[in-house]
């Protein structure tokens, strides 16, 4: 039993020393990654926005019911800026859709950090920013690394 102990003991230090050099390896000032800098992660929001066209997603359903592959061809990857009322919240995305003739409509996934879901309301009016990931089910289509707006 000494052996095995002593085993698992050598194999424990091995990967934790293992892990401390990879951490290291890593630049290790984590303040100085890009990652965490506010100021760089809110130029980078600034560029998607510039670059974000408007989602109509009308226009995208009517595209998608005639001719899934243009739908994706057309949307998957591309950056968008969509507006609306917050239909649904989750703790990792919410549902925005546009509201006509007293209902909810074309709605669109949006994934965004869970501190900005938190501050949100149902049937909050906003506008989000994010990378399209194309879904063959309409309803499933979404904005991934998404922003709020303001």
């Amino acid at each position: 039993m000494n052996t095995l102990t002593r085993r698992n003991f050598l194999i424990a230090g091995a990967i934790g020393a293992a892990g401390a050099l990879s951490l290291t390896g890593c630049g290790g000032n984590p303040s100085a990654d890009s990652d965490t800098d506010p100021e760089a992660h809110k130029a980078s929001q600034e560029d998607l926005l510039s670059e974000a066209e408007d989602f109509d997603a009308e226009e995208f359903f009517d595209i998608q019911n005639e001719n899934e592959a243009k739908a994706k061809q057309e949307h998957d990857g591309k950056v968008f800026r969509a507006s609306g009322y917050v239909e649904d919240i989750y703790t990792d995305y919410i549902i925005v859709s546009e509201f006509k003739y007293g209902v909810y409509c074309n709605p669109i996934i949006a994934e965004l950090p869970e501190e900005e879901i938190a501050e949100l309301s149902m049937e909050q009016e906003i506008t989000v920013c994010g990378t399209f990931e194309y879904a063959e089910d309409p309803n499933l289509s979404r904005l991934v690394d998404a922003f709020i707006v303001e």
